[in-house]
């Protein structure tokens, strides 16, 4: 008898140590740019977040959203992280992609100008950086202009410059432009170079889903507990940057190589403003703020549809559900 336990025993033991582990599924998320606005992603792959839930993420870097919305479309990507203003407009075309959580839920931009442009009434006739033609960066500098009296193109010229947040700072300091909207705390280095501030976005625009996490549901609906997985991780690490301020700073500085006072005071700000929803969810107020962005840029007509046409909120909740939130 004691001989058919050991076999037993040695048997299961070879099978559990010896079984080759599970591989890692390989999930493709599209990022605009390596800023604070996409901390959480590198956050989650750099502390094992993603490995927890048995995923092996790569983030890949698409400056441009209509490039990340076709990787998306073909399945290239299985996730964009982008402005949802594209989603609207692929919809409205006939497409079908779903904003599912939240990633930045407003839009922290200092207008900045260049060392002759001190006030905004300097930027008349000047050539301002932004990211793209609409949409995005773009609306919230259009509306911010529009609500102190300037108005493209009768008041100044855009012109795009790809890569986020600091290709403008770099765009700025090179005197290829005038003026941009930069992200904090890149606005805070500009400012301390010289350079002026001239306007803070959210004193216009409080509420915008700025950045979201987007899926084709062709993908996203064959492969549920995927997502599922993924939204946890992303929870976890939404919720360790409210926890542990200190240490994201610091993973802000050696992983975008930010400076400390700047790191920290991004992600103080991020954190005291809750630009980072810290459940993952979507600000239902400020995608209805991006519709209405897009009626104004022609694409959508009245009557306006609600924010939820473009939302799918089931793979969250569930995620929430299962982290006990």
């Amino acid at each position: 008898m004691k001989k058919i336990v050991l076999s037993l025993f040695l048997f299961l033991a070879a099978f559990f140590f010896l079984a080759p582990a599970t591989v890692a599924q390989t999930l493709k998320v599209g990022i605009t740019s390596k800023t604070l606005f996409y901390l959480p992603y590198y956050l989650a792959q750099k502390k094992g977040l993603y490995a927890a839930e048995n995923l092996k993420v790569e983030l890949i870097l698409i400056g441009r959203s209509d490039v990340q919305l076709q990787a998306l479309i073909a399945g290239e990507l299985h996730f964009a992280s982008m402005n949802p203003d594209g989603i609207i407009v692929i919809n409205e075309k006939g497409g079908n992609l779903k904003v599912i959580a939240g990633t930045d839920n407003a839009a922290p931009y200092i207008l900045v100008g260049g060392k002759t442009y001190k006030r905004l009434e300097d930027l008349k006739g000047a050539k301002l950086g932004v990211s793209s033609l609409r949409g995005g960066g773009t609306s919230i500098l259009l509306d911010f202009l529009k609500s102190k009296g300037l108005q493209h193109p009768r008041d100044f010229a855009m012109v795009v410059v790809t890569g986020g947040t600091s290709a403008r700072l770099t765009a700025l300091e090179s005197g290829a432009i005038a003026g941009a909207v930069l992200g904090i705390p890149y606005s805070d280095i500009a400012i301390d170079q010289g350079f002026n501030r001239l306007g803070d976005t959210l004193e216009v625009i409080p509420v915008y889903q700025f950045n979201a996490l987007n899926a084709n549901p062709a993908w996203t609906e064959k492969n549920r507990s995927t997502v599922v997985r993924f939204l946890k991780a992303h929870i976890r690490s939404l919720r360790w940057i409210y926890e542990h301020p200190d240490q994201a700073a610091e993973f802000f500085t050696s992983e975008m190589g930010v400076k400390p006072p700047y790191a920290r005071r991004g992600v103080d700000y991020f954190t005291k403003n809750k630009i980072f929803p810290i459940d993952g969810a979507v600000t239902l107020e400020g995608l209805k703020l991006n519709i209405e962005v897009q009626a104004r840029d022609g694409v959508l007509k009245e009557p306006l549809p609600p924010p939820e046409k473009y939302v799918d909120l089931s793979y969250l909740k569930q995620a929430q559900k299962e982290l006990g939130l």
